[in-house]
Order: C-alpha cells, then sequence, then structure tokens
C-alpha cells in the first residue's frame, strides 16, 4: 500500500470515527446502508421504477432484522415494490452488501425518484453512403415534397437510433 493510500484511510477512518462519535455508530451505520442503496438504487430495481421509486430509510426491527422503507411516487408504484420484493431483496444484497433485509415497506410520496440527468447525446452526421441509401429508399415516392419529407424524418430515425447505442 502507497503512503498516500495510508494517508487517505486513516483520514477516512478518523472521520468515521469522529461521525460515529457524534451520530452513534447505529446511526452512522444506517446512512451508510442508505447511501450505498441510493447509489446502487438504478441497479437494484432498474430505470424505470428508480425514477419512480428511492429508498427512505432502514429502520431495525424487534427480531433483528432491517426494513426497508421506500417512497414511491404512486400507489401502482408500491404494488410493484410488493410483488418484486424478492427480487429486491436479492439485489439489496448483491448490490449493496445489505444483510438481514426482512422487509420492504412503502410509502407514497409525490415526486419520489431518484432523478438521474443523462446528457443528450448530439448525433454524428450520417455518411454519404448511408444518405445515398436512405435516398434509394423513398425514391418510389413520386410526390417531391413527400419525398423530402420521408428522406428527412428516416434520416433524423436513423441518427436517433444510433446515439441510443
Amino acid at each position: 500500500m502507497s503512503i498516500r493510500n495510508k494517508r487517505s484511510r486513516s483520514k477516512l477512518t478518523g472521520l468515521h470515527d469522529n461521525l460515529a462519535g457524534i451520530l452513534g455508530e447505529e446511526s452512522l451505520q444506517q446512512l451508510i446502508g442508505i447511501a450505498h442503496l441510493r447509489r446502487a438504487w438504478p441497479q437494484i430495481v432498474g430505470g424505470m421504477m428508480s425514477a419512480r421509486t428511492e429508498p427512505l430509510q432502514l429502520e431495525h426491527l424487534p427480531d433483528g432484522g432491517v426494513c426497508l422503507w421506500v417512497a414511491v411516487d404512486h400507489s401502482i408504484m408500491a404494488q410493484q415494490i410488493r410483488f418484486l420484493r424478492d427480487d429486491i431483496r436479492k439485489a439489496c444484497y448483491k448490490h449493496a452488501g445489505l444483510t438481514d433485509l426482512y422487509r420492504i415497506r412503502s410509502r407514497v410520496q409525490p415526486g419520489a425518484g431518484i432523478k438521474v440527468r443523462q446528457k443528450p447525446r448530439k448525433p454524428a452526421p450520417l455518411p454519404l453512403s448511408e444518405k445515398r441509401r436512405l435516398a434509394q429508399d423513398v425514391a418510389s415516392i413520386k410526390d417531391r415534397t413527400l419525398r423530402k419529407a420521408a428522406f428527412q424524418a428516416r434520416m433524423s430515425q436513423v441518427m436517433y437510433d444510433d446515439t441510443q447505442e
């Protein structure tokens, strides 16, 4: 281990000890657990569900297990969470290392969800050979205005499909 890594590790250990002293070790572990879950939530439930749901808190149960509270933006998402609870439990263990997850409960909260911002990709210009192929595809259209519109629409579609990969 390099000297730099040792220093970084000792700083993190000191920070962990300071926060544990302020919050208490159990509260700090809950915050760390929720942070891991929030970071991994899109991989756990998928993009569509993560945009409409988010993990709220981990509650310790009297029997030693943990209950995960999930905010949902609609009751249909709560139903999906209940339906997928076993898969979510497995994924929480796999992606966030969460053990002893006994229950998953949901709460309707308008605006819930982890919004992931993605920069829109600008489509690259199509090569001339591709434009020729598209022009040949619409060449049978007699009306010039309609042919031009169909060519533009098909070209936009191809460019859009290329940005989705």
